[in-house]
C-alpha cells in the first residue's frame, strides 16, 4: 500500500475523531470537496467556512464513525485511496439513515494536495 500524504493522513485521523477544528487545519481556504454516492453528488463544500459547517454536523451525527485506508497511490499532487467506512448513527440524518444504524461500506478519495494542504477532496461510495 501507498503512503498517505501527511495532511491525507491527518485529515482522515481528525475524521474518525470527529475533530472538525483538527480537520479544518489539513485544508486550504479554497478547499473544495463533494460527496457522490450512486453517481450523483450528495453533498459539496466550495471553500473551508462551508466545509466546516458540514464537518461540525457530521462530528455530531455519529456516535463514532471510521474510515480506513486499504490501498493508496500518489500521483502528481493527487492520491487515490481506496477505503473501507463503518459507523454508528447518533441521530436520524436527512439521506435517511437512522439513529442507531450502523452503515459499512467501501469506496474512495481522491486528495489533491499543494503548498501542504489539501486543496481538493472527492469521496465516493
Amino acid at each position: 500500500m501507498g503512503r498517505l500524504p501527511d495532511p491525507a493522513e491527518t485529515c482522515i485521523d481528525t475524521y474518525d475523531r470527529k475533530d472538525a477544528g483538527g480537520m479544518l487545519m489539513c485544508l486550504a481556504g479554497n478547499v473544495v470537496f463533494q460527496n457522490i454516492s450512486g453517481g450523483e453528488v450528495t453533498a459539496e463544500a466550495l471553500d473551508k467556512q462551508s466545509f466546516a459547517q458540514m464537518a461540525r454536523f457530521g462530528a455530531s451525527a455519529f456516535e463514532t464513525r471510521h474510515q480506513k485506508v486499504l490501498n493508496a497511490i500518489t500521483v502528481a499532487g493527487t492520491t487515490l485511496a481506496k477505503t473501507g467506512y463503518t459507523a454508528a448513527v447518533a441521530a436520524g440524518l436527512p439521506d435517511g439513515w437512522k439513529a442507531g444504524q450502523k452503515p459499512a461500506f467501501s469506496g474512495a478519495s481522491a486528495f489533491r494536495t499543494e503548498g501542504g494542504k489539501i486543496i481538493s477532496i472527492v469521496d465516493e461510495s
